[in-house]
C-alpha cells in the first residue's frame, strides 16, 4: 500500500514538474527568435510571451534591439537603403551593430550605414575620404563627400557639388552646411540655381545661407522671385542662419512674412518669432493672423508653431471650436500642453476619436485625435489602439503601434515588431530604442 502511494506521488510530482517546465520553457525568448528565427516564429513567440505576461518593459526593449539589428543585417536593395536611413534617430543603441554591418560588405547598405556613423562622429573621416573620393559607386562617393570636412578639402567639396549622382551632391551640401566655408559661396549659389534635384537644391540654399553675408542674402532674394513654395521655405531657412540673418536676412524674412501668400510666409514669421528681438512682436501677430485668416495649409502650420502665450492660447481655443475636424484636432493638440485647458482638450479629442466618421476628412481627424491622445498619455484609447494593430492598412497599424509606444504600453506594441511590413517593424523598433535612449 505504501509502495503504491509512493508511486502515485512520484508520478504526480513528475507530472507537475513537467507541467512547470512546459510553462517555464515552452515560451521562447522573442529576442532570440528575432535574431535567428523567421517571421512566423517571431509572431508566435511574441504572442506566447504576451499571453504568459513575460514581455515587460526591459524584455520589449531587448526585443526591439534584436528586431532592429536583424532588419539592419538583412537589408538589401533600394528599399533596404531607405529602411536603414530611418534608423538614424536610434543609431546610438545600434552603433555596434552598425559598425559590424558597415565593415561586412561594400554594398550600398554599408555605405548608408557608414554615412550614419559619420553623422555620429563614429568613423575615420580622412581615411574614408581618401579611400572613396574616386569610387565608381555613387553611394561610396557620398561617404567621401560627407567626410570632406577639413579646410584643405574645399576643392574636393566643390567637385562633389557637381557630381552626377544626387546622393553625392546631397552629402557634399550637408558637409558645406557644417563647415560654412566662404570660398564655396559662389559654387553653392550656382547649385542653388541649377541643381535638378529638389533635395540637393534646398540643401545648397541652406548651406549658402550658413556662409551668409549680403551677397548670399541678395542672391537668394533673386532666386525667390521665381521659386516654388518648397524652395522658398529653404530660402527662409537660409536667411534664418545667423550669418545671413544679421546681414539682411531679418529684413527679407519680415518682407516675406508680410507679403508672401504661401507656407513660406508662415515659415518666415516663425523664424522671426524664434529669433526674438525687435521683429518678434510683428512675427507673432502674423502667426495669429494666419491661424485666423490663412489658407488651410497656413492655418495648420501656424497652429503647430505659434509660440504659446495668453493671446495665442485664446486664438487657438477659438480655432478649435470653429475649424473643421482636421484643423480642430491640430488646435486641440496644442491645447493639451496648456494646463488650464488640458482636460477640456482631451475630452474634445476623445469625442472626435470615438465619433462615427462619415468622410475621409473625419477619418483622418479621428486617426490624428488618437495619436494626440496617446502623446498626451490618455490610456482610455488603449483598447482602440490594440484593435488597430490588426488593421489592413499599414498606416493605421503604424499609428496604433506608435500610440501604444507613446503610452508606454510596450507589451501590446510588441505585436508590431513582428508585423508583415518590414518598414513598420524597423520603425517601431527604432521608436522604442529612441524613446528609451531619451529616458536615460
Amino acid at each position: 500500500m505504501k509502495l503504491r502511494v509512493r508511486r502515485v506521488l512520484q508520478k504526480f510530482v513528475a507530472g507537475s514538474l513537467c507541467a512547470l517546465l512546459v510553462v517555464a520553457c515552452g515560451t521562447k525568448p522573442p529576442a532570440r527568435t528575432a535574431l535567428y528565427g523567421n517571421l512566423a516564429e517571431l509572431k508566435r513567440d511574441i504572442k506566447s510571451a504576451q499571453q504568459a505576461e513575460l514581455l515587460d518593459h526591459d524584455a520589449v526593449t531587448k526585443l526591439a534591439r534584436a528586431v532592429a539589428e536583424r532588419e539592419l543585417s538583412s537589408a538589401e536593395g533600394t528599399s533596404g537603403v531607405i529602411r536603414v536611413r530611418s534608423l538614424l534617430r536610434c543609431a546610438g543603441p545600434l552603433r555596434t551593430a552598425m559598425e559590424r554591418r558597415a565593415a561586412r560588405t561594400d554594398d550600398d547598405i554599408s555605405a548608408e550605414v557608414t554615412l550614419i556613423l559619420l553623422e555620429m562622429h563614429a568613423a575615420q573621416k580622412t581615411e574614408l575620404l581618401h579611400r572613396y573620393a574616386r569610387s565608381e559607386r555613387g553611394a561610396w562617393r557620398a561617404v567621401a563627400a560627407r567626410a570632406a570636412e577639413r579646410p584643405i578639402d574645399t576643392d574636393m567639396r566643390k567637385a562633389f557639388f557637381v557630381d552626377p549622382d544626387e546622393r553625392v551632391r546631397r552629402a557634399a551640401f550637408r558637409t558645406a552646411l557644417a563647415v560654412h566655408d566662404a570660398r564655396e559661396l559662389e559654387a553653392l549659389l550656382d547649385a542653388a540655381r541649377v541643381d535638378p534635384d529638389p533635395h540637393s537644391q534646398s540643401s545648397a540654399i541652406v548651406a549658402a545661407g550658413s556662409v551668409g553675408g549680403e551677397r548670399a542674402v541678395l542672391a537668394l532674394k533673386d532666386l525667390w522671385a521665381q521659386a516654388d513654395d518648397l524652395t522658398r521655405i529653404a530660402i527662409v531657412d537660409a536667411w534664418s542662419q545667423h550669418a545671413s540673418f544679421v546681414s539682411g536676412g531679418a529684413r527679407e524674412l519680415t518682407l516675406a512674412a508680410e507679403t508672401d501668400v504661401g507656407l513660406a510666409a508662415v515659415s518666415a514669421a516663425y523664424a522671426l518669432s524664434r529669433a526674438g528681438g525687435a521683429e518678434a512682436a510683428f512675427a507673432n501677430a502674423r502667426l495669429l493672423r494666419y491661424i485666423a485668416d490663412g489658407s488651410e495649409d497656413q492655418k495648420r502650420l501656424a497652429l503647430n508653431v505659434a509660440p504659446m502665450n495668453p493671446e495665442t492660447e485664446a486664438t487657438i481655443a477659438k480655432a478649435a471650436k470653429e475649424a473643421g475636424p482636421e484643423l480642430g484636432v491640430v488646435a486641440l493638440t496644442r491645447l493639451t500642453s496648456v494646463e488650464a485647458r488640458r482636460n477640456d482638450a482631451i475630452r474634445a479629442l476623445r469625442e472626435i476619436a470615438n465619433a462615427k466618421a462619415s468622410s475621409e476628412s473625419e477619418l483622418r481627424a479621428q486617426s490624428d485625435a488618437l495619436s494626440a491622445l496617446a502623446v498626451a498619455g490618455d490610456t482610455s484609447i488603449r483598447p482602440t489602439l490594440v484593435k488597430n494593430l490588426s488593421d489592413p492598412a499599414v498606416e493605421q497599424r503604424s499609428r496604433a503601434a506608435r500610440g501604444l509606444t507613446n503610452l508606454g504600453d510596450y507589451r501590446n506594441a510588441a505585436t508590431a515588431l513582428a508585423d508583415d511590413d518590414a518598414d513598420l517593424r524597423s520603425e517601431i523598433a527604432c521608436s522604442v530604442l529612441a524613446r528609451e535612449a531619451t529616458r536615460h
